[in-house]
């Protein structure tokens, strides 16, 4: 069976019918449940991380609330409100201290008096030796800020600065804080407990600070205890100074230096500026996924197989008669009619088909015959009527000959505004292709709501709805038309202007009722047009049409739906050559 034959093309086309279904429930399949993978990999990492962020949080939550409470015990010494039966100021402080877990002592601090005094509990030997460090400039921002501010010593070691009430003094007030110790080593065992849990180890967590340091970290032997990870691919997009926005998850994938593509998922906690993040190897979070992929894979071929057989089979059986046929039908696409010989007893359907295909020869000839002379009527009528009159003349439904009947139809005028001023300063040329250029996109307007474009008069544009076909919505066709040409103006006369210094302003008439449609001329030249009062209303309509405005006649406003259109009255209008007043209205476009 040789490439390209018709038993090998019927080969491929049952193998595809069989294969198809089969290709398309695997593919389904797959599509279910990647999703399924996906969605169920993404609740988990939210999941992961929300831990992460809890874990994190309650090292630090609890040196907040006893730091906020000396911070108000050290406003009310301040301020020469002790507690009742406290003693002084300090013993109050001091008595603070005492009943905090977390603090063994915290170092008082205002910048602006060159106040800065560690404050240990009265009585504890073991706080009698602890030192707690300054804050920064930077700390102390962050807890003005968000009312805590957080910065690393060390690795597992930070302070925690909270801001206290404004303390009076000498008629002034200063800022004053409380600093305390963190200790976040248990943060790390913590980190290796979540990734055991959720992972079996297989995962890499980090959580950083607002600069960006490792504070803790598990399955990630690039980052280092206290290390800088500002420039790991984690944080690609986020800047120290706007990390993101805090609590909601961002997905930031990379490649590892091993070339492994890896998800990263980061996360930015509120009010501390850390930031906790995940990052997993693709094919680990996908090997599910992986696997059914492969075992598609092996349905499919399986299933491609049996179809290949089976396909073989039936394309021999078949493929003979069909070369015959094949032979027939390139006798007919070379149009060589006496050549043909499709006879056949044969009472299956390959007869039938012969049957049919010299039915078929026989029909296409006298078609080419017919298709021939509309042809040449056509290019000889093209040169003079309308595409739809051509048509009309061509099939039958209207003959040359003067006269005409009477049908229902809309007539619009579009002249351009001041158009003498701008023939007057530009050159011909110019002003025939300017011309050219907009009766050519307004005829294309005509035409695509299915008009006539009857005649063009200098500057102006006719068109009519309703003949030579009659249409029961000529009126909204031809509203619809006038929108159309108001919207090319908006885009247009931008390009006008850059090409010929000017802009284009149509005014636009429309009129409906009953004309006389026909030939109108002598037996030597001869226009089809439309003739009557209609015709001269909408007329008069246009010429008296501001610069790109539409006026409708009461006659069309009747005829289309209300709602269709929005149309303002603009009450009864004196025209030119009527004695009654006409009803206008303005079709409102913009």
């Amino acid at each position: 069976m040789k490439l390209g034959s018709i038993g090998a093309r019927a080969l491929l086309l049952f193998a595809a019918v069989g294969l198809v279904p089969v290709g398309a429930v695997v593919l389904l399949l797959l599509s279910v449940n990647r999703q399924a993978v996906q969605t169920s990999e993404q609740q988990l990492q939210a999941a992961v991380l929300e831990e992460l962020e809890r874990a994190t949080m309650r090292h630090v939550e609890g040196v907040r609330v006893d730091a906020d409470a000396v911070a108000f015990a050290l406003y009310q010494a301040a301020n020469g409100k002790p507690a009742a039966g406290a003693g002084d100021g300090l013993d109050a402080v001091r008595a603070t201290l005492g009943t905090r877990r977390e603090l063994g002592a915290v170092r008082f601090e205002v910048p602006e008096r060159s106040v800065s005094t560690v404050l240990r509990q009265k009585g504890d030997d073991v706080a009698a030796g602890v030192d707690v460090p300054a804050s920064t400039p930077e700390t102390r921002r962050a807890a003005d800020e968000h009312g805590m501010g957080v910065s690393l010593l060390g690795s597992g070691k930070g302070l925690l600065v909270v801001p206290i009430p404004a303390v009076e003094g000498a008629g002034t007030k200063a800022r004053g804080y409380v600093t305390a110790t963190l200790d976040v080593a248990d943060l790390q065992r913590e980190i290796d407990d979540i990734a055991g849990r959720r992972f079996g180890g297989a995962v890499g967590l980090v959580v950083v600070d607002a600069t960006r340091r490792s504070v803790a970290s598990h399955g990630m032997p690039e980052i280092g205890a206290f290390a800088d990870t500002s420039n790991h691919p984690l944080w690609t997009g986020f800047s120290k100074e706007n990390p993101g926005v805090v609590g909601v998850v961002r997905v930031a994938p990379y490649r590892a230096e091993s070339g492994a593509d890896m998800i990263g998922v980061v996360r930015f906690l509120p009010g501390l500026g850390w930031g906790v993040a995940l990052a997993r190897r693709e094919e680990d979070a996908f090997a599910v996924l992986s696997a059914m992929q492969r075992r598609g894979a092996l349905v499919a071929l399986g299933a491609a197989l049996l179809a290949l057989a089976a396909a073989a089979f039936s394309a021999r059986w078949i493929a003979r008669p069909i070369v015959h046929l094949a032979g027939q039908a390139r006798l007919v696409g070379e149009r060589r009619w006496r050549e043909l010989s499709l006879t056949s007893s044969r009472t299956d359907e390959i007869g039938t088909l012969t049957t049919e295909l010299s039915r078929m020869a026989t029909d296409l000839e006298g078609s080419e015959i017919e298709i021939a002379r509309q042809a040449r009527q056509r290019a000889d009528l093209g040169r003079f009527l309308s595409k739809e009159l051509v048509e009309a003349i061509v099939s039958g439904r209207h003959e040359l000959a003067l006269g005409g009947r009477r049908a229902a139809v809309s007539v619009l005028f579009a002249d351009v505004v001041a158009f003498t001023p701008l023939a007057e300063t530009r050159p011909a040329e110019e002003v025939v292709t300017l011309l050219n250029e907009l009766f050519s996109v307004l005829t294309e307007v005509v035409f695509r709501h299915g008009g006539t474009v009857d005649k063009f008069i200098g500057d102006c544009i006719m068109a009519v709805w309703g003949a030579p076909v009659a249409q029961e919505d000529h009126a909204a066709r031809a509203l619809a038309a006038a929108e159309d040409m108001m919207r090319f103006l908006e885009t247009a006369n931008e390009s006008f202007r850059e090409r010929y210094g000017t802009t284009i302003e149509l005014g636009i008439g429309i009129n409906s009722g009953e004309v006389l449609v026909g030939n109108i001329g002598s037996d030597k030249r001869m226009e089809y047009t439309v003739i009557g009062d209609v015709v001269n209303v909408a007329a008069r309509l246009e010429a008296i049409a501001r610069p790109n405005q539409v006026l409708v006649a009461e006659a069309t406003r009747a005829l289309v739906a209300s709602g269709t259109f929005e149309l303002s009255p603009l009450g009864e209008r004196a025209l030119t050559g009527r004695s009654a007043a006409t009803k206008v209205y303005e079709l409102v476009t913009a």
